[in-house]
């Protein structure tokens, strides 16, 4: 027996189908083959159109399949930031949609079947419809996907890695691999050695005329041990150590800007200046900065809101009536306890240091809190709520020289590192002694001492860093929104008015020399934001 061309034998090309079961017959087929390419062919019989429309669609996903096993989810979907494999997703997201088309297209015209009449118009442009709708919902995720990682990730267009000088000035201190040889780059696979990234917030945004490196976190990662080490620097030290011998005098969040209108001080450099600053602060914390990833003020709060909040541990509460930024004009206050925060909950959470109790150092605490938070609502795949959001408020909002190939590993890494294996610090007084000068308020550091709290965070790789260093437990109790909202100010006590005498008649009334109703004390200045330290070092 021969088949013929569609895979049936002569006698069943050749039997009439009742005509009751025509439509039926095609539009079965059509939505089976919309769905998958090859099965509304095999439900019809058509056997040879089946494995044709059907195979490649099947060594797709078991190829998908395999390497998913192979690599697991975290790296796997983490891989898709590198372009090839964005462009080759572009690809093959096209010819699925023009493969699903023309498998619906051969069900429909089937030629045992009637050729389809103008009342056939309108379910085949639903089918086309169905097919093209979310298929081209996909393409635009992928492109988004695409723009956001070419926007975020500079390090294929800029050298990574920290500012190294072209010749170190006769004398000076090298630090033990933070010069590496003429030419070289960080390996883009990370090995053994630890990766350490500096995690810059920029105070730069609408209504702002600076670029201030307000928030500077040096977060290294032990890929042996598997931990992290958080260390934050206050923005107004000063007279930080630059690789060379050099000192820059400034504040330390004026770096940047004062790279970038200076590069002949500064050869070698990239004109954006991140580079100068992970000089700058792996020079005073001696380890070296490989990376650095930046965060814009507004675009937080965007970034924030599309990860549909974070979750954070809130050691003790304050007020702050004097806050008036992102959302909260009356300002701000939060209680002790775990908190669920959206994006400018925890802006203001990050931000306010004003408060008594409160300072630049209390505050760089919380900032640290608020990455834990991130990581973890990553972790949970919050971020599959609005997709395309996420990566439009990212594509605004971060910046980073790592290099795209990493980010598999480190995400893989950053998905077993928790709360549990997190250790952080904040340099504060005694490290850093506080002063005024016509730099204005600063913090002078110790450079030895700030040496010694590196080397306990940051040890050998496989060396767990001291107990003392380990990140708080979490709080007991479910993150709650409540106890977060705006603050006002305590009205300021009013002195009580002074009693008048009332003279009675033919009596001549005498002013007493003193005034038996106490007045009120004036009221309690707010404290200085900066904290002063009584006792500072030599």
């Amino acid at each position: 027996m021969i088949d013929t061309p569609g895979g049936d034998t002569p006698d069943e090309a050749a039997a009439p189908i009742p005509a009751p079961l025509r439509p039926r017959r095609r539009w079965i087929a059509a939505v089976l083959s919309s769905l998958v390419p090859g099965l509304g062919h095999l439900v019809a019989g058509r056997r040879r159109l089946a494995a044709l429309f059907g195979l490649p669609v099947v060594a797709l996903v078991v190829g998908a399949a395999v390497a998913l096993a192979a690599l697991g989810p975290v790296r796997f979907a983490a891989s898709f930031v590198e372009p090839e494999v964005l462009w080759a997703l572009l690809g093959v997201q096209a010819a699925l949609i023009a493969w699903r088309l023309a498998a619906m297209a051969s069900s429909v015209l089937d030629p045992l079947l009637p050729r389809p009449g103008r009342r056939d118009l309108l379910p085949i442009a639903l089918l086309v419809a169905f097919i093209v709708a979310p298929q081209g919902w996909a393409l635009a995720v992928t492109n988004a996907v695409r723009e956001t990682a070419d926007a975020v990730f500079v390090g294929d267009d800029v050298p990574s890695g920290a500012w190294v000088p072209p010749s170190p000035s006769p004398g000076a201190t090298a630090v033990p691999g933070l010069t590496p040889p003429a030419g070289a780059s960080p390996s883009p696979t990370p090995g053994p050695e630890r990766i350490t990234v500096l995690v810059i917030g920029v105070d730069a945004g609408v209504g702002r005329r600076t670029f201030l490196t307000d928030t500077m976190v040096v977060a290294s990662l032990d890929p042996v041990a598997g931990t992290v080490s958080l260390v934050s620097v206050p923005r107004d030290t000063v007279d930080v150590p630059l690789p060379g011998g050099g000192t820059f005098a400034e504040k330390i969040n004026s770096l940047v800007s004062y790279a970038r209108r200076n590069p002949a001080q500064f050869p070698g450099s990239s004109a954006e200046g991140q580079d100068v600053l992970m000089a700058a602060l792996g020079e005073l914390l001696q380890v070296r900065i490989d990376y650095y990833a930046q965060v814009s003020l507004g675009g937080f709060v965007y970034v924030i809101d599309k990860l549909g909040g974070i979750d954070v541990n809130v050691a003790r509460g304050f007020c702050d009536a004097s806050y008036d930024e992102y959302g909260y004009t009356r300002g701000f206050s939060i209680t002790k306890g775990r908190h669920h925060l959206d994006g400018s909950a925890a802006l203001a959470y990050a931000r306010v240091r004003h408060p008594a109790g409160e300072s630049d150092f209390t505050r760089a605490a919380r900032q640290q809190e608020i990455l834990s938070g991130v990581r973890d609502a990553v972790v949970k795949g919050r971020f599959l709520d609005d997709p395309i959001g996420l990566l439009e408020a990212l594509s605004r909002a971060v910046k980073t020289d790592i290099p795209r190939s990493m980010v598999p590993d480190l995400a893989v890494w950053a998905s077993r590192v928790g709360r549990d294996q997190t250790y952080r610090a904040v340099i504060a007084h005694p490290l850093v002694r506080s002063g005024f000068d016509g730099r204005g308020s600063i913090q002078v550091p110790d450079l030895e001492a700030i040496g010694a709290l590196a080397a306990r965070l940051f040890t050998e790789p496989g060396t767990l860093p001291p107990d003392d260093l380990k990140a708080p437990a979490p709080l007991p109790g479910k993150a709650t929104t409540g106890g977060v909202g705006g603050c006002r100010p305590n009205p300021t006590p009013q002195p009580t008015p002074k009693p008048t005498a009332t003279p009675t008649g033919g009596a001549t009334p005498t002013p007493s020399p003193t005034d038996p109703t106490p007045t009120a004390p004036p009221p309690t200045p707010e404290p200085t934001p900066t904290p002063t330290d009584p006792t500072p070092a030599p």
